[in-house]
C-alpha cells in the first residue's frame, strides 16, 4: 500500500484517492507540493480519510482535518503546503487517541475551467503520538 504520490497530474473538476495506509501513530504531518500548474485558477484541496482496519466497507470512515488553518490542504500555487493533524479530546474518534488504524487522502481539483491541471506530488506523512503531559 502506498499513499505517498512522487508526482501525478489532476485535471479539472477530477477527485482521486490514495491507497489505504497503515497509520503509525496518533497525529500526523503531511506535506504536498504542486510541481507545475496549467493556469491561474482553480484549487487542489486535500484532506486525510480514516477507517478501522475492520471496516473495509468504510462504513465508520471519518474525514480529519488540520488542527491548523484553513480545515483543508490547499494548493494553489507551484510549492509546498504542510498540515498538521493532532488528537485532541473529542476527536476523531471522540476518545482523543486521534486516527483510527488506516487512513487515505482525497485528492479534489476545484474551480478552474476544462482542461486546466496541476501535477501534485504527495510527500509520505510522518506520524507520531500525541504527547500529554502528566496530571
Amino acid at each position: 500500500m502506498s499513499t505517498d504520490i512522487p508526482g501525478r497530474r489532476i485535471s479539472h473538476g477530477e477527485t482521486f484517492y490514495t491507497d489505504w495506509g497503515s497509520r503509525g501513530g496518533d497525529c500526523a504531518l503531511l506535506r504536498a507540493q504542486v510541481l507545475m500548474k496549467s493556469s491561474s485558477s482553480g484549487t487542489i484541496r486535500i484532506s486525510m480519510e480514516t477507517r478501522s482496519a475492520e471496516d473495509t466497507a468504510a462504513t465508520t470512515m471519518e474525514t480529519s482535518y488540520p488542527s491548523s488553518s484553513p480545515k483543508l490542504l490547499e494548493l494553489t500555487s507551484a510549492g509546498v503546503k504542510t498540515a498538521i493533524y493532532t488528537a485532541t479530546p473529542g476527536g476523531v474518534d471522540q476518545t482523543g487517541r486521534g486516527f483510527m488504524e488506516q487512513y487515505r487522502f482525497k485528492v479534489t481539483f476545484h474551480g478552474g475551467s476544462a482542461g486546466d491541471y496541476y501535477v501534485v506530488r504527495i510527500l509520505p506523512p510522518a506520524f507520531f503520538d500525541n504527547a500529554v503531559p502528566a496530571s
